[in-house]
């Protein structure tokens, strides 16, 4: 019988591997469409409930209605124009316009949407080791708990969680570029396109592209001056392709705003004399600084008070800064209605599973350094971040997704460990 050619074997080996991944994918869907039916259906036997957590989801939705009616892209009274980024409700609002004001199809919709983060861990997986570790990465993105509930529910994390692992990919794509001009400055402008996207999600992520330049330029295997170049190309991109709304919030507000004028509030929120580490917004409230001052000027009052007190209160204000370190590295939910001991045990044995491979995976793989670093420069620049603004879990999650490559590499190795010793046990 005729040997298979070479070619043909590695063919089939290629088709044999997308078919795995486009089965994980399916998994992925079929896990959150499940989840969506139930979270629909305790939703439907709570009274005057609608929304998992409901303040957050409720300005998303509320949002998303203005864009499909053509009215002002705002919430409040006085109205507040740039209070959130545009792009989670713009999600929505495609989901209103094909299915109509359907939460349930809403949610439906996310889940597909979300499974598309599946692809980039399953990419990066290969590039760590091999195609095992990323049927694994990719796997765990399908099937990790608060993924699959947090995709569903009317909140932005795992969609912005989706756009931050296909930007690292990105970022990894970049670094690799070789001396070819299309291919290096390319990778750079999809990585600042990327990240633009996900700004317009969340603009907390605008400042881990900068961060990531100096990745490229010592690790990057093109030239330097390619590399120099197309970081700039990637930063142009970003900036770029966040203009239009900056130029909007230039149009309602008499000033031009890359993201939101939401900062200062969150950043009192964070710190000031009531603070606890977790968000509560009362004081805005009970205020009513918006009733005599700008959007923009009640966010420079807000920012300025939180930078007051920072000053005035220092050891509290570090005392604030670890009490966020704890909330946010938390292995279980800090909000009080999120107790339930069935869910406290699963997320607490999950995130443990995620922490422990992911640091044995680190360690395996130190001698790619640039790789580590792409994937963990995430969870660690928002846990810089959240130790200003109010903290937990919640804003742990989205960066957890590139970690995820490190957690699939981690126990692939402690596993073939315990395999080996196994067998040399065996033939000993």
């Amino acid at each position: 019988m005729a040997k298979k050619s070479p070619l043909k074997t590695r063919n089939g080996s290629r088709t044999e591997l997308r078919h795995r991944i486009w089965l994980v994918f399916l998994i992925a869907v079929v896990a959150r469409l499940a989840a969506a039916l139930v979270l629909n259906m305790t939703l439907d036997r709570l009274p005057d409930r609608n929304y998992l957590i409901e303040g957050d989801a409720d300005g998303y939705w509320i949002l998303a209605q203005k864009i499909v009616a053509g009215e002002d892209f705002a919430l409040y009274e006085p109205l507040r124009y740039v209070m959130r980024m545009p792009g989670f409700s713009a999600v929505l609002a495609l989901s209103i316009s094909i299915f109509g004001e359907s939460l349930y199809a809403a949610r439906f919709f996310l889940a597909v949407l979300t499974s598309f983060a599946v692809f980039p861990a399953y990419w990066l997986g290969i590039r760590a080791k091999n195609n095992s570790t990323g049927i694994i990465a990719a796997l765990l993105i399908a099937l990790m708990p608060a993924y699959v509930g947090f995709s569903v529910a009317i909140l932005s994390e795992c969609l912005f969680a989706t756009f931050i692992i296909w930007n690292v990919w990105a970022f990894a794509r970049w670094s690799e570029a070789k001396d070819n001009w299309p291919n290096v400055l390319g990778w750079g402008a999809v990585s600042g396109l990327i990240a633009a996207i996900a700004v317009y999600i969340r603009p907390s992520w605008l400042l881990l592209p900068p961060a990531v330049v100096p990745v490229v330029l010592i690790w990057g295997k093109s030239a330097l001056p390619k590399r120099c170049i197309s970081s700039g190309v990637m930063l142009l991109c970003l900036v770029g392709a966040l203009i239009p709304w900056g130029l909007r919030n230039q149009n309602v507000t008499g000033h031009f705003v890359l993201t939101t004028l939401w900062m200062g509030p969150s950043l009192y929120d964070g710190l000031h004399p009531g603070a606890t580490g977790d968000s509560d917004m009362t004081f805005f409230e009970q205020e009513h600084v918006n009733d005599r001052l700008s959007e923009y000027e009640v966010n420079q009052h807000y920012k300025d008070r939180a930078i007051q007190f920072a000053k005035e209160n220092p050891w509290r204000a570090f005392e604030l800064s670890l009490i966020k370190l704890i909330r946010y590295w938390n292995l279980w939910p800090n909000a009080a209605q999120f107790q339930n001991p069935a869910l406290v045990i699963t997320l607490a044995v999950s995130n443990l599973f995620l922490f422990i491979g992911a640091g044995w995976g680190i360690w395996v793989s130190r001698n790619q350094l640039w790789l580590v670093i792409l994937c963990i420069l995430p969870i660690l620049y928002f846990a810089a971040l959240h130790t200003l603004f109010v903290s937990s879990l919640r804003y742990r999650l989205p960066a957890e997704y590139p970690l995820i490559v490190m957690t699939a590499l981690g126990w692939q190795a402690i596993f073939q460990r315990i395999i080996m010793r196994t067998t040399d046990g065996q033939k000993n």
